[in-house]
């Protein structure tokens, strides 16, 4: 079994990119066959992690609620 050469190169993804951020659009990802896929909006990865000094349950260690009168 051989393997294809891919359709793109570096350089070809790269000028890609910089034309998409001239036309105001951001690249949020690429796909395998050298698609790049857009959004007006950067992802903001700030909601990934939380906040420093925000108390962190871990899911192991929480209490299990008995019924929903417990999430009130």
């Amino acid at each position: 079994m051989t393997r294809k050469p891919i359709p793109f190169t570096i350089a070809s993804l790269a000028r890609a990119m910089k034309a998409v951020k001239l036309a105001g659009s951001h690249v949020i990802g690429i796909r395998p066959d050298g698609t790049l896929i857009l959004a007006d909006n950067p992802i903001d990865t700030a909601g990934f992690c939380p906040a420093k000094g925000t108390d962190v349950v871990d899911p192991r260690e929480a209490d299990l609620a008995v019924s929903w009168d417990d999430f009130r």
